[in-house]
């Protein structure tokens, strides 16, 4: 029976070492992230003129009402590509997160204290972001109307529930693997 518990044990720690190595790898994705902004800034500044060309004759005056950031005010790029480094950084910070988890995971440190503020952290995160994203969408694309790069203020109301119920999950979570290692913690005491 010891040796299929040490198989086991040994065959989760090689997965986990498989998974950081992964990490290791996205990281390296990261790292091209330069690539990743500039397909996003050409994404954003031809929007008006592919939907210009997907229009009939006709409809062509409507694609100007996609904001392009190129013909906007130096305070409007200012904001718009601000946003985009914020909702950009929003999936850097968890990444960043998930792989020390992973990290330790690997190195045998599972239910450890380390691994309870990672969970903590990523629940926090993840309920408090769609109210953020909310709030500072709304606000750029307000000043962005008021400056004059948009043409129309459109509030948008969408609240990722999603998000938010992943991220209490998570936080409960982290009072399961609490009670766990406390559990580990008095069942190794009374061996």
């Amino acid at each position: 029976m010891g040796v299929v518990e040490i198989s086991v044990r040994e065959a989760r720690q090689s997965w986990f070492r498989r998974l950081d190595l992964a990490f290791w790898a996205i990281w390296a994705i990261w790292a091209a992230l330069p690539v990743v902004v500039w397909l996003a800034y050409l994404r954003s500044t031809t929007a008006s003129a592919s939907i210009a060309a997907s229009l009939g004759p006709d409809q062509v005056k409507c694609a100007g009402l996609v904001a392009n950031p190129l013909e906007m005010s130096r305070p409007g790029q200012l904001l718009f590509w601000t946003l985009f480094a914020l909702q950009l950084s929003f999936f850097a910070v968890l990444i960043g997160i998930l792989h020390r988890m992973v990290h330790r995971f690997a190195r045998g440190r599972i239910f450890a204290s380390e691994t309870l503020q990672g969970v903590w952290w990523m629940g926090i995160i993840l309920v408090i972001w769609p109210f953020i994203d909310l709030i500072t969408s709304n606000a750029v694309a307000y000043a962005l109307h008021e400056i004059g790069d948009v043409k129309f203020f459109l509030p948008s109301y969408n609240v990722d529930i999603g998000t938010i119920a992943g991220g209490m999950f998570l936080m409960a979570l982290k009072f399961v693997i609490e009670h766990a290692i406390l559990l580990q913690s008095e069942n190794e005491l009374t061996i």
